[in-house]
């Protein structure tokens, strides 16, 4: 693969353990770290000087931590990183008091032992403390955890080819001291970890794991030049892929071909990925994914879609099959086949294949991407008001709305909910002209105001490339975020309805510097908060059962960003669990105006600036993954206010989806609250 980040140094710690001092040995992990240490060099142009391997003996408690220290310490801007361990994990009792179930997870370097032998474990919590320090620096880290993390699994005494070691429950007294503070984890709360078991979650990394947090970790015997070679599974199947990867191929690509992989050799490990998905191997570039939904099981003419009714999808509804690793779809981009949606669920759909190339062309792993979205009448109702001298553009504009599943135009005597202008230059500006707000305009000008009168996006010069294309994708992102936030579960019966909680906490940083916890002001039914005011929220599981979180931000221009978690995590909560998300060091939530927010401001010297952000948390009794719904911003937008608040304060809408009865329940919780800018005092 060729380097496009040739200005970015590549560094590697690669550690594999197969002798231990005092556990039972492995047989593929110093493999594994060859291999991986082979296809870093010949694929990727890591330098050989910059990686460093720790192989049984070497890989000591102080060794680990010594190397990862040299790490921060020899890295610079934006250097790429990646941290690949082998080996066995466990967890022990937690030191730091920031554990609900009282146990950490950790991994097992070469000397670390079980009673009466000393515990030299390395916890998660050291391993975060150490990646904020990392990633001060640079945010392009991969980290690929090869071991097991999770002391729940029941053996037999076969059981030995996997990657794990009794959990170490001595009292804390017997244990040596935490080297973590703990006022920089925050007694008494949950971090924010993800499936794997492991790390807080961000989007500066990477995270790929073996196996989930109550999983294993299995060895794989190949067979290779008449030899039996031992690797992890997860090291071996990733390293196929990478080996084969071309220039812009994504994390998300190979892990999606390697994970299915190994769940097909080893049916109870499915490996995690958490993070940047969408960046490039090895790479500073994160790509935009496409919209699309993975083809989760397959049965005879049916398939099985992994989004349901909380992701907007609806029954009749047609989808396009593509192959798996699809970035964008072209005209030369190959088709699969078509599925049609019969049944949707909470967090999975089913669909009949209408069409397919070839039989057998649909496979688990191949991305569906929407073609015909059954709404009903949920299309944005647009109008076009255009002087005369200008229909040429306005044909342009009206061929591109006709091909919308999203927008339509107004019929004779329909109210509009958005018109769009082409605003003719102008030198003066009365109360009775289109968008009186812009004052003169130098050059004709696209814009559109909403039913109160107020822009809604920013304006576009007729003659800007492009432009009509931009205001029917930025009116199509308006019309994909009200859906969003209008999504609630219909079904009365629902039993996880009421079930989760979810509170907003206001922080605010005090004379002396300390940030502490204020009551906010309200107004018209709402909180405000000011841009640099810090959230904290609190999610409580009072149902019977575990719940899946998650948690969206529905910004000031239309962006829908993910809270928590990180995207690709699924974040399970036992009953009468608890969190607390924003409280720890490196994962604060701090509140913003976009630049530029609103596109006209109003005419006074300190005037009001303000929106509606809401936060709307999704839980569902079934893994699902939001990406789907998430969306960039419109640049420089403004907002429609009043019809934000009365949806925050009435209620999100009819956005409802044809279900049938099945054990997957979902529950939506908003709050929403006025985000000001901060006046000047």
């Amino acid at each position: 693969m060729s380097n496009s980040a040739e200005k970015n140094n590549k560094w590697a710690l690669l550690i594999g353990i197969d002798r231990y001092r005092y556990e039972r040995p492995l047989q593929g992990c110093v493999n594994d770290t060859k291999l991986m240490t082979k296809i870093l060099q010949e694929n990727f142009g890591f330098p050989e000087k910059h990686i460093t391997q720790l192989l049984d003996k070497q890989a000591t408690r102080n060794g680990i931590l010594t190397a990862l220290q040299e790490l921060v310490d020899q890295v610079c801007h934006n250097d790429i990183v990646v941290i690949h361990y082998s080996g066995h994990g466990s967890r022990m009792t937690d030191r730091e008091g920031d554990k609900p179930d009282g146990m950490d997870e950790t991994i097992i370097p070469y000397d670390s032992g079980r009673y009466p032998y000393d515990n030299q474990d390395i916890s998660d919590d050291e391993l975060y403390l150490w990646l904020l320090r990392l990633s001060e620096k640079t945010p392009y880290i991969t980290l690929i955890f090869d071991s097991c993390h999770s002391g729940g699994i029941v053996r037999d005494s076969f059981g030995t080819s996997d990657r794990w070691v009794e959990p170490d429950t001595r009292p804390i007294e017997e244990l040596p001291p935490s080297p973590v503070a703990v006022d920089l984890v925050g007694r008494g709360a949950d971090r924010d970890i993800g499936p794997s078991g492991w790390l807080p979650m961000s989007e500066r990394y990477v995270l790929i794991a073996g196996c989930s947090a109550q999983e294993k970790a299995s060895e794989h015997l190949v067979a290779q030049d008449g030899s039996n070679i031992y690797h992890g599974a997860l090291t071996y199947f990733l390293c196929q892929e990478l080996r084969s990867a071309k220039s812009g191929t994504t994390y998300r690509d190979v892990f999606e071909r390697a994970s299915t992989q190994v769940t097909a050799e080893y049916s109870l490990q499915h490996p995690q990925m958490e993070g940047a998905r969408d960046r490039e191997l090895f790479n500073v570039h994160d790509l935009k994914p496409m919209r699309f939904v993975p083809i989760q099981q397959l049965t005879d003419d049916k398939v099985t879609l992994g989004a349901g009714a909380a992701h907007g999808i609806t029954v009749g509804s047609q989808w396009v099959i593509y192959p798996s690793g699809t970035q964008q779809v072209t005209e030369e981009t190959p088709r699969l086949g078509m599925v049609k949606i019969t049944v949707v669920r909470a967090v999975t759909s089913d669909a009949e294949i209408l069409e397919e190339n070839q039989a057998g062309a649909i496979t688990i792993g191949t991305r569906a991407v929407e073609k015909a979205h059954f709404y009903g009448e949920m299309r944005l109702k647009v109008d076009i008001h255009v002087p005369t001298d200008y229909k040429g553009a306005m044909n342009e504009l009206v061929q591109l709305i006709s091909e919308s599943a999203l927008l339509r135009q107004t019929e004779e005597g329909e109210a509009a909910e958005a018109r769009i202008y082409i605003i003719a230059p102008r030198t003066e500006v009365s109360d009775s002209v289109p968008v009186p707000q812009l004052g003169t305009i130098t050059k004709p000008t696209w814009a559109v105001v909403g039913a109160d009168g107020q822009l809604i996006m920013p304006t576009h010069a007729v003659d800007e490339a492009g432009a009509a294309n931009v205001l029917r994708e930025n009116l199509e992102a308006i019309v994909r975020y009200r859906q969003a936030l209008a999504l609630r579960n219909p079904d009365p019966s629902s039993l996880l309805n009421g079930q989760v909680e979810f509170v907003l906490q206001l922080k605010r940083k005090a004379n002396d510097g300390i940030w502490v916890e204020t009551q906010p002001d309200y107004e018209r039914g709402l909180p405000v908060f000011e841009e640099g005011d810090r959230i904290v929220f609190e999610i409580v599981n009072h149902y019977n059962d575990p719940v899946y979180v998650s948690v969206l931000d529905f910004g000031l221009t239309y962006a829908i960003r993910p809270l928590y978690p990180v995207v690709g995590a699924h974040q399970q909560f036992q009953p009468s669990r608890y969190i607390n998300i924003g409280v720890h060091k490196g994962q604060e939530i701090e509140l913003y105006l976009p630049n530029n927010f609103p596109y006209v401001l109003p005419a006074n010297d300190n005037p009001l600036v303000e929106g509606i952000e809401t936060f709307k948390l999704l839980a569902t009794t079934d893994p699902a993954d939001f990406s789907p719904l998430l969306q960039e911003g419109l640049r420089n937008s403004d907002k429609l206010l009043e019809q934000l608040l009365d949806m925050a304060l009435n209620g999100n809408g009819d956005r409802e989806a044809k279900l049938i009865q099945s054990d997957e329940d979902w529950t939506t919780v908003e709050r929403s609250f006025f985000l000001r800018r901060r006046r000047e005092s």
